[in-house]
């Protein structure tokens, strides 16, 4: 009776292991809504030269416009969402950000950047630049004069690239890594230290 008991307990789960098994490893239904699909064809990637192109020709149109004070130019420029992080720590929309510009409370006699890197994401939507932007002009009629490293957040829309973000801080002395010809110079400088006895 033993021996009946076990056969029909084995050819049970035989069968219960044959039915819970691997049903339609090729049918879609059964894969898991998040598994890749059989469809090779990919978007190719954005062509981030091209795109490091647009922002930096677009930030040099916005260092012009600033350094006339051109807030039409400027009003285009800037998402309708855009958000600045002054040099003084406040912040201000794009709204807040033309009006300061139209009357005069920033106010730039000279305005550039250089040290342009740019990044853009793999589907060509969006970009971040990181620069240094040597201004001269006055905040609220504080001065502003420097050079501050600067961070942009780019956004690709209907018409166009349009920044959407900004923030700005000054370069304290020391902080700028040294330039090739500085290197040189202290490279030919005679050593001065005191021979030890």
């Amino acid at each position: 009776m033993k021996k009946i008991f076990f056969a029909s307990l084995t050819l049970i789960l035989t069968s219960l292991f044959m039915a819970c098994g691997d049903q339609g490893a090729g049918n879609a239904g059964n894969k898991p809504a998040n598994a890749p699909a059989n469809n090779t064809a990919v978007a190719p990637a954005a062509n981030s030269d091209a795109i490091a192109t647009d922002i930096k020709k677009l930030m040099t149109d916005a260092a012009a416009a600033l350094a006339k004070n051109d807030a039409a130019t400027m009003d285009r420029i800037y998402a309708d969402n855009y958000m600045l992080v002054n040099i003084d720590g406040s912040v201000q929309t794009k709204a807040e950000r033309i009006a300061a510009l139209k009357s005069g409370d920033a106010k730039y006699e000279s305005f550039a950047y250089d040290d342009i890197t740019v990044r853009s994401n793999p589907e060509g939507t969006g970009a971040i630049s990181i620069a240094r932007a040597t201004i001269k002009g006055t905040m609220k009629g504080k001065p502003v004069d420097g050079t501050f490293r600067v961070t942009q957040v780019y956004s690709k829309m209907k018409d166009g690239w349009k920044q959407v973000s900004a923030q700005a801080t000054k370069i304290e002395g020391g902080a700028e890594p040294a330039k090739a010809d500085d290197k040189k110079a202290d490279e030919k400088k005679p050593d001065t230290t005191p021979a030890k006895k």
